[in-house]
């Protein structure tokens, strides 16, 4: 129980991560259209930021500092591009399925969308990071550690996130997306601790994977807009 009654402990800020998930959740369709996107941003980005501030969590558990380069840069790059490399695949199976025209493309690849998609990848994945570090802390303070603690608290920290994952997303097809990136991320998270690492792989796959579904949309908008009749 110690993981859990300090101020100063993981299991406290754990605790109140997901308490304060569920409210965020709860009165976000009553808040202004305008703050709506940026409530569960903040969420993401504030929690974990006051538990490592306040000693609560391990920057080195988390991934942020003290990480060992060496083994990011021999194991940790190749698993990273060997993930880029599938979802460069599948994005390119998707666009040649759509037959989207360069117009449309041009539109969804804008720099302000790219911009805002690297950044709400790393503000999610700072999330699952936390996430992560703080379960293992809290499975190390525990009498009923596991054999691994690193290996279930990658798992354990996959299941809380997702119910965030799948409630923020607007579609199937992004809830999958987002699904798989959580799970190509907490594999490469478990193999080299590197939040940085694990950034770079969420924005690439995202901004490969996710776009497709928007150029779907437009395509499709336009292609079934009825024509204006012409004059004899």
């Amino acid at each position: 129980m110690d993981a859990f009654l300090s101020f100063h402990a993981p299991g406290f800020w754990l605790v109140l991560t997901l308490l304060t998930g569920v409210i965020v959740l709860g009165v976000r369709p009553y808040l202004p259209r305008s703050v709506q996107p940026w409530s569960i941003s903040g969420y993401w980005a504030l929690l974990p930021y006051l538990a490592l501030i306040t000693g609560g969590v391990s920057p080195r558990l988390m991934g942020v500092m003290y990480i060992d380069w060496r083994t990011s840069l021999v194991l940790g790059v190749g698993l990273a591009l060997a993930m880029v490399a599938l979802a460069g695949v599948a994005r390119i199976s998707l666009l040649s399925s759509q037959r989207s025209t360069s117009e449309d493309v041009a539109s969804v690849q804008s720099p302000g969308r790219l911009m805002g998609g690297m950044g709400m990848s790393g503000i999610e994945e700072w999330f699952w990071c936390f996430l992560r570090g703080a379960m293992e802390e809290t499975l190390r303070l525990s009498q009923l550690s596991p054999d691994i603690p690193a290996y279930w608290a990658i798992w354990i920290a996959a299941a809380l996130a997702l119910p965030f994952l799948l409630l923020n997303q607007s579609n199937a097809y992004h809830q999958l997306v987002k699904g798989a990136i959580l799970v190509m991320t907490s594999i490469l998270f478990f193999y080299t601790r590197n939040f940085w690492l694990c950034w770079a792989v969420h924005a690439i796959t995202w901004l490969l994977l996710a776009q497709p579904a928007s150029v779907r949309v437009a395509s499709t908008g336009r292609s079934q807009a009825p024509r204006s009749p012409q004059r004899e």
